[in-house]
């Protein structure tokens, strides 16, 4: 009976969840009201509320359940050894992160639009920057050892790589993750000018 009973949970969560993102991109965030997302989800109000306190509380866990899965993938540590960074395994985490993002396509397209919530592509930053930090701490990197401040340095990359998402998504993403990794991946370590044929001279 139990089993049964967390079944129809995890399956109205999963009706209101969808109902949720469809209305976003429909009305956009601001505009959504909870009548709107029972109606649309085919419940009524109270089963709304045995779920979830409001609609800020519904879309706060919704981004904290797709950034989760996100945070268990990006692991600085598998790629990096004695400040000596292996590329084949930093491009194969990188596909991993932009197949996730490809599997999650729809919410996180509609998350960067202008119906999305605010704030969410500086959200995504900042979850990115704290993987890099508790990262940097395990490997007992210290700031001295780096020609660039460690947190410049994670500001970068972390800026880097949402708006390579942002490009991506919003382009209908038009290319393989695959593809992505390997253009990002030239982008950090070989930089944006001589990653698009341009020769640096001093």
């Amino acid at each position: 009976m139990l089993k049964k009973t967390d079944l129809r949970v995890i399956r109205t969560r999963k009706m209101i969840k969808e109902s949720f993102i469809d209305l976003i991109q429909e009305k956009g965030y601001e505009s959504i009201t909870i009548r709107d997302i029972a109606d649309n989800a085919l419940i009524n109000r109270a089963t709304f509320y045995l779920h979830y306190e409001d609609k800020q509380d519904l879309v706060d866990k919704l981004i904290d359940e797709v950034f989760e899965e996100l945070t268990n993938i990006i692991k600085p540590c598998m790629y990096i050894q004695k400040k000596k960074v292996k590329i084949s395994q930093f491009q194969s985490m990188i596909e991993i992160i932009f197949t996730n993002i490809f599997q999650h396509a729809k919410f996180y397209q509609i998350m960067l639009s202008e119906k999305g919530v605010h704030g969410f592509n500086r959200k995504m930053q900042v979850i990115i920057q704290q993987n890099f930090r508790k990262e940097f701490l395990t490997m007992n990197s210290q700031e001295q050892e780096f020609s660039t401040p460690p947190e410049l340095l994670i500001h970068f990359i972390s800026s880097a790589f949402i708006g390579t998402v942002e490009w991506w998504v919003n382009n209908e993403l038009l290319y393989s993750p695959k593809h992505m990794a390997s253009q990002l991946v030239n982008l950090i370590t070989i930089g944006p000018l001589q990653s698009s044929g341009f020769e640096i001279e001093d």
